[in-house]
């Protein structure tokens, strides 16, 4: 203890008797020194003069002495002199003294110990945070390090860690720096690893880290004073936690490379991906160019020669020997037009993206008109053909390969079926517990001479003609199969999902002064957290997958739009390159979230056009920033030239501009090919304001991929309808303007078949305007 003022000599020689270690300070400027040479626990005041005063004054101001207890020692002083002084205690005689010295030392160790036991358990409880917010292991085993030589007043610290596969190399890190150690001369912390104990070093102690002896090992202290039981227990304690989150912060950083590097192998993958789809586009659309000359260039000198042929047949004044040559010619005419045909279906047949221009039909009519179609073949050959189908069947399907599956079921019967006299076509309505069908039969009364035949009709290595049949009914969402009754006779069944009711479509939400944003995310937990961060500041709409972001992103037309990169059925990039291709969705910005933090550089050479991108993880704060920014630029972006010369700002679809260049190509290809080509406009019989933004998702959401949309302005709509004849088509647009007249607005539509003429785009759009 320190003893001070006048008399202190004395006092320190009394107590030293008693056992206490003192050091003595007759005046006030020497508090100081004597606290350099001995830092004491206690501070007695000998006497209560004049210099008492000035001596408190210097204790007071002496850092090292704050939380010190300092006692009077009071014998002969006044109560005046004592109540003047500003000390912890009084005491008038030595035991007094001694009493108030040993209470006093009692306390400061409690609340020294409280402070120490604070300081521990505050040190766990960082390591444990540590380990959750997923810190790397070397940072968290150096922190914890240099916390510990306060914990446990040591005089340092250090982290043995181990670096490099078969012969390793060690290294001591502290606060000092990266040292390394060679563990062939080190043999206690060689045997602290090997052993997985506590050892005890000269000056110290080593703690090895529990788990594998990677990375971060072993702790390293330095201190004199051995180490009492409770510090053990507490340094073990500390090992264990400290080890749990070394492995676990180790863990983490292997999945967090192991995922790095999984998405840098994807993102390469998908480009490698999309320039081999850029080269089978180009080889598909070399295939398209050839189907297309066999359909034209082939097929219409060879409908010229059999027509001539026919006109030949018909002279009756043609002699023999020439009709046998028209008759051969006719013949070899017809033989090939017939291989051309098996090409072009089977063609057709073997590609897997084949497109079904499907629209509303009655299954049952044409069951009745390819009757009437075939009743000449069927009289010819002596066989009754008739329908049964006295009730309305309503499917969505491609009414020219539904009739060519009726037609070649027909056919077949016809051909195949031995001695029979009648053949039957049926159509019935049945209900099943996954919904409703339309089945077709088509049943003949011949001699079937094998029974399990039948089962193999639709191989394609029986025939071309009824492998078609399967395939057209499969991609209708349908089934197929052959039967052989028991009554005899042959019977083949297709069934058509029969169509439901739509339910009435459902107008884009109102739109308030909160923009609306879509998130796509298929993590429950992270879509959960990040709605609310965006729902204080946006209308947030949620979608799971890139499937479900495509059409909701249709459906609402958000300001924004944030989607992670890895979903299922459909990713991110896929959905973004549809989003982009569809033009009342490629303005709206897109936010793609990953984990992979150099994805955004990447990005780039994908041709996504302008994306945003934010690395997970990241905080909320700036995910609300991010999307407040695309939002902005949006709502403050002005008309781009490209949008001006070809696409109506208001929509998204072509302005009448961009619809007059497509016209322009879809009339070429129709005159190219002979197919069929119908061209609408619809106008409105009122102004439409502010839904025609509403009203053109409607149209755009009702066509097919094929068909060409476009605003020519004030709600006016023009469409483009390639391979549709007037008769399929007006069915089409009256359906369009009731589901416009749904939405608050009359709609008169006009059409024309452009196969009727061929005036230009620009005349065509002015004849339907006028």
């Amino acid at each position: 203890m320190l003893l001070v003022g006048g008399g202190s000599g004395a006092l320190a020689e009394r107590l030293e008797a008693r056992g206490y270690q003192c050091e003595a300070a007759e005046r006030a400027k020497d508090v100081g020194g004597a606290v350099e040479r001995r830092r004491p626990d206690a501070v007695v005041l000998s006497g209560a003069g004049r210099s008492a005063g000035a001596a408190l004054k210097a204790i007071r101001a002496n850092p090292a002495l704050r939380g010190v207890p300092v006692l009077l020692d009071g014998a002969g002083a006044s109560p005046r002199a004592r109540k003047a002084l500003d000390v912890d205690g009084v005491a008038g005689s030595v035991e007094e003294l001694e009493a108030q010295l040993a209470a006093s030392l009692k306390a400061r160790r409690a609340t020294a110990r409280e402070t120490l036991v604070r300081r521990r358990l505050e040190l766990l409880l960082e390591i444990t945070r540590a380990s959750a917010a997923r810190r790397p292991a070397a940072a968290v085993a150096r922190e914890v390090a240099s916390r510990l030589e306060d914990a446990l007043d040591c005089e340092q610290v250090a982290v043995l860690q181990l670096e490099g596969q078969g012969p390793r190399r060690a290294y001591l890190v502290s606060d000092a720096g990266r040292q390394p150690v060679d563990l062939a001369v080190a043999p206690t912390l060689r045997r602290a690893l090997e052993e997985r104990q506590p050892v005890v070093t000269e000056g110290g102690w080593v703690h090895p880290l529990q788990g594998e002896p990677d990375g971060a090992a072993a702790l390293v202290l330095r201190r004199r004073a051995p180490l009492e039981q409770e510090e053990r227990d507490f340094l073990e304690a500390v090992g264990a936690a400290l080890g749990h989150a070394v492995e676990h912060a180790r863990v983490e950083e292997a999945q967090s490379k192991t995922r790095e590097s999984l998405e840098v192998a994807y993102v390469d993958r998908y480009k490698e991906l999309v320039e081999a789809n850029q080269r089978l586009k180009a080889l598909d659309r070399k295939k398209n160019e050839l189907l297309g000359v066999l359909s034209h260039d082939l097929r219409a000198p060879l409908n010229v020669l059999l027509g001539h042929s026919h006109l030949m047949l018909t002279d009756k004044q043609l002699s023999g020997e020439h009709r046998l040559s028209a008759e051969a010619i006719q013949r070899t005419g017809r033989k090939i037009l017939e291989l051309v045909e098996r090409l072009l279906e089977q063609a057709r047949g073997d590609d897997g993206r084949m497109v079904l221009f499907t629209r509303t039909m009655d299954v049952a009519e044409t069951a009745q008109e390819t009757v009437r179609d075939l009743q000449i073949l069927a009289k010819e050959q002596g066989v009754a053909l008739r329908a049964e189908a006295p009730m309305s069947l309503l499917v969505l399907g491609d009414e020219q390969k539904i009739r060519q599956v009726l037609q070649n079921l027909v056919t077949n019967a016809l051909k195949h079926a031995k001695g029979a006299k009648q053949i039957v076509v049926r159509t019935v309505h049945k209900r099943r517990p996954d919904g409703d069908v339309a089945q077709v039969e088509v049943r003949d009364d011949g001699r079937v001479a094998d029974p399990n035949e039948l089962l193999l009709a639709f191989e394609r290595s029986r025939g071309l003609g009824l492998s078609i049949c399967k395939d057209y009914v499969e991609r209708h969402g349908g089934e197929i199969w052959a039967e052989a009754p028991k009554d005899g006779g042959g019977l083949f069944v297709f069934t058509l999902p029969i169509k439901r009711e739509a339910p009435q479509p459902q107008r884009p939400a109102a739109r308030s002064d909160a923009p609306l944003v879509l998130l796509a995310e298929d993590d429950p937990v992270f879509a959960r957290v990040a709605s609310m961060g965006l729902s204080g500041h946006f209308r947030v709409e949620h979608a799971r997958d890139g499937v479900e972001a495509v059409a909701r992103a249709k459906q609402l037309l958000p300001d924004a739009i944030v989607m992670d990169v890895f979903m299922p059925n459909r990713d991110g990039l896929e959905a973004l390159r549809e989003l982009k291709a569809t033009p009342e969705t490629a303005n709206i910005p897109v936010l793609l979230l990953s984990g992979h933090q150099d994805l955004g550089e990447k990005l780039g050479s994908l041709d996504l056009g302008p994306v945003d991108f934010l690395a997970k993880p990241f905080n909320l704060s700036q995910l609300v920033t991010r999307v407040g920014e695309a939002v902005q630029r949006t709502r403050s972006r002005p008309v781009s030239p490209a949008a001006m010369l070809g696409n109506d700002a208001e929509t998204g679809l072509y302005n009448q501009l961009g619809m007059v260049n497509r016209l322009d190509q879809e009339i070429d290809r129709s005159a190219r090919y002979g197919r069929s080509l119908t061209v609408a406009v619809l106008r409105p019989a009122s102004p439409t304001g502010e839904r025609t933004r509403a009203l053109a998702a409607v149209v755009r959401r009702e066509l097919r991929s094929p068909d060409v949309v476009g605003h020519l302005g004030g709600g006016v709509f023009a469409l483009v309808l390639p391979e549709t004849a007037p008769d399929a088509a007006r069915p089409l647009i009256a359906r369009l303007c009731q589901l416009l007249e749904d939405g608050g607005v009359h709609y008169t539509p006009r059409s024309v078949d452009v196969r009727d003429g061929h005036q230009g785009a620009e005349a065509l759009l002015e004849q339907l305007l006028g």
